[in-house]
């Protein structure tokens, strides 16, 4: 099968490598093209066996730019097309009806995308973002991840809190740095990220003394590891679609706990999750009870690891995909 992925960001965050991990993975049986807005830069890490094309950015009525990328689908022609996001999703929806084959959309999130109602084919991450889609033609297919082996036995001595993605209000994390602020007891809280947020948070750590005990890290890659030497891994999101960073912390974290945002209220129990206002205490709780929630932990990651896995993830959406075009036929 000839798989044609398209998403139209030029920023690098978690439905950007959700998309390179699908890529990747599906090339194993496949042939996979991707066609993006981002910089080659932050492709490094797609497999050589994936076709990438990338385009400047454009607006999605842009007449001329949609010609040329109806142009360059036509010469891929490939058998089916997936597009992410409601951009991308709004661009393939502009020019189908000059495109020879069929097209899928994924909605990563929970948020409103009115051209989801429009389309025939539809995959959510969750069953919240499924929620905000009218049609009943969606099928909900969880983010996965292809774990690595990461070594266990380093821990940081101090109790230390992790918070990854980017830095941008919707993550919390001014919210995260106030409620460390006034834990009772000596941690270490790192973020790793970048983003328009950066400068905001430096002088919240400024403002509440904190130098020592907040570490804004900027974009890592070793972010496995990292997890496994943090004692906590903490989402302080106001909204989310499916967390890559919850994936990962179920295989790599030592412990995970999430706000009540989509996704994570699908996987996690209620001894997981937070309602914002409450984090502090929750990690105070936390602090107190270790061992036990560790253990709670670890049961919660026995049970729902293989379903994440990313070879089956990709499965579902080669199943789909194989069942839109016998549905064509």
């Amino acid at each position: 099968m000839k798989i044609c992925h398209f998403i139209a960001s030029s920023l690098f965050g978690g439905a950007e490598k959700v998309v390179i991990n699908l890529c990747n993975e599906m090339s194993k049986d496949n042939e996979v093209v991707l066609i993006t807005f981002d910089k080659y830069e932050n492709l490094k890490n797609i497999s050589s066996d994936v076709s990438v094309y990338t385009f400047k950015e454009f607006k999605r009525y842009n007449i001329f730019a949609l010609l040329k990328l109806l142009k360059l689908i036509n010469k891929i022609d490939p058998d089916i097309i997936n597009s992410h996001g409601a951009k991308a999703t709004r661009i393939i929806y502009n020019i189908q009806n000059r495109i020879n084959c069929p097209f899928v959309g994924t909605k990563h999130n929970a948020r409103r995308g009115k051209i989801f109602n429009k389309i025939n084919n539809i995959i959510s991450v969750s069953n919240d973002s499924k929620k905000s889609v009218l049609s009943k033609n969606v099928k909900v297919i969880y983010n996965g991840v292809e774990p690595i082996e990461v070594i266990s036995s380093i821990k940081n001595e101090i109790f230390t809190i992790l918070a990854v993605g980017r830095l941008d209000k919707i993550k919390g994390f001014d919210k995260l740095i106030e409620s460390c602020g006034r834990l009772k007891f000596p941690f270490l809280l790192e973020i790793v990220g970048d983003g328009k947020e950066k400068s905001y948070l430096e002088e919240l750590i400024l403002k509440y003394n904190l130098e020592d005990s907040v570490k804004l890290l900027g974009f890592r890659e070793d972010i496995p590891q990292i997890m496994k030497n943090a004692h906590l891994v903490v989402t302080s999101s106001y909204s989310e679609g499916f967390s890559l960073v919850m994936v990962e912390s179920l295989f790599y974290a030592n412990l995970f706990i999430s706000t009540k945002v989509s996704g994570a209220t699908e996987i996690l129990d209620d001894r997981f999750l937070f309602d914002i206002k409450d984090m502090g205490s929750k990690i105070e709780d936390i602090y107190q009870n270790y061992d036990i929630y560790k253990k709670l932990f670890k049961n919660l990651q026995d049970k729902v690891k293989k379903k994440l896995l990313l070879s089956n993830i990709a499965l579902e959406y080669i199943d789909l995909y194989q069942k839109i075009l016998e549905e064509k036929k």
